[in-house]
């Protein structure tokens, strides 16, 4: 069995972090010998006992280290510094064959490592980093940062062994780079995947929702890229359409800013609740809606990104409504029929997308058709097996 380093920024103990890395890296454990290296921030640590005893049953090792968040800049170099330590210790102990690293500050890390011992690694991007900043708005594409950030990056992917991206999309504009041209047999992609074990379809019992409601459900992250604003512009058509409507937001530590978006838009009261909960309670949640949402900013770097919310949506047997420009997204709804797409966000758009959704919704081959387009795309286990393949082309070479 071969001994693997997998490097995440994100936390195991964030719903990300669950969902993306310990669901993926406990079945690759059974195939491989596991080394999870983690940053967990402080405040999830109260939810640490559950994971804890969840990781001692597999045959998987937890590393944790803590995340630091402020000054910016200084914290984030001193993780990547502090961890650089902690995987030259980490290769040594356990005979390390070749990392795996999450995203930016992982791989920047593995990259210093491969510079002092020629360890490989697998540079697992998940989007363009720098341009996410710009298009969000964080960064100025003249700034220093950006710059420096892409001059990295092309130093990343250069020297990584094996490239992973989200979506087919995402690939092409890898491809497009200097840095790789050469190298084109060396980009995988693997969708962010779902539990479908987990995310699947079942009947509520003791459900305080009245028969009659039609609930539009959101999960996950506001702002930035998210355009929450489109989807309460969106609840306000369906509200017009079908008055019998309800809202319900899944989210884990935005409500403030929710609720003050909310009652910017008037809207305090319509039937919309806002609510958290835990990863191992989402899809029940799920089951309560009858359709999922949710906008992100079309721009470059998302054409990389590949939602979790989608897969999880679909594997519960849920259609959704959402726009264009957002990865493969646009393609794998339309192919399937399983969702409405936007292809702007015009007051026109919004009443034709909730027309169509509520069409949808009472097509009794929907739930069918989400769930299988969800095994052709989304399936964790084939995730896990693109994985599988990956890894042994790392031990190959």
């Amino acid at each position: 069995m071969s001994n693997i380093l997998y490097i995440t920024y994100d936390g195991l103990l964030e719903p990300l972090g669950m969902s993306q890395v310990w669901q993926y890296q406990k079945k690759l454990g059974k195939d491989h010998n596991v080394i999870i290296l983690s940053y967990e921030k402080s405040e999830d640590l109260i939810n640490i006992h559950a994971l804890e005893l969840e990781i001692k049953k597999s045959d998987v090792v937890w590393v944790r280290l803590s995340y630091h968040k402020s000054p910016s800049l200084i914290a984030t170099t001193y993780d990547i510094f502090y961890g650089f330590i902690s995987v030259l210790r980490i290769i040594k102990k356990y005979d390390v064959d070749f990392i795996h690293s999450r995203s930016y500050v992982a791989t920047i890390i593995a990259y210093l490592v491969n510079k002092k011992t020629d360890l490989n690694y697998i540079f697992d991007m998940r989007g363009f980093w720098a341009d996410e900043k710009v298009d969000g708005g964080v960064w100025k594409k003249t700034s220093f940062l950006y710059k420096f950030i892409k001059y990295i990056e092309r130093k990343l992917l250069f020297n990584a062994e094996q490239i992973v991206t989200l979506t087919h999309a995402g690939k092409k504009d890898i491809k497009s780079l200097k840095c790789t041209k050469d190298s084109i047999d060396r980009i995988s992609v693997i969708p962010t995947c779902a539990n479908l074990d987990i995310f699947r379809p079942f009947l509520l019992e003791g459900s305080n929702i009245e028969e009659d409601v039609f609930v539009l459900g959101y999960v996950g992250s506001v702002g930035t890229f998210y355009m929450f604003d489109e989807v309460l512009k969106s609840f306000k058509k369906l509200i017009k359409v079908k008055k019998n409507s309800k809202l319900i937001i899944i989210n884990k530590n935005q409500h403030d800013y929710i609720k003050s978006c909310i009652h910017k838009e008037n809207m305090k009261d319509l039937d919309i609740e806002v609510r958290s909960a835990d990863y191992q309670d989402m899809t029940k949640e799920i089951n309560a809606f009858d359709a999922g949402i949710f906008y992100i900013k079309p721009s470059f770097s998302k054409r990389s990104s590949s939602p979790t919310r989608l897969a999880e949506y679909l594997g519960c047997g849920k259609p959704c409504i959402t726009n264009y420009g957002v990865g493969d997204t646009e393609y794998v709804i339309s192919s399937g029929n399983v969702g409405v797409i936007l292809k702007d966000f015009s007051d026109d758009s919004h009443i034709r997308g909730i027309e169509e959704l509520l069409t949808l919704v009472n097509d009794p081959e929907v739930s069918t058709r989400c769930v299988n387009i969800s095994k052709k795309y989304y399936s964790l286990d084939k995730g896990v097996n693109e994985y599988n393949k990956l890894y042994s082309r790392m031990i190959d070479s």
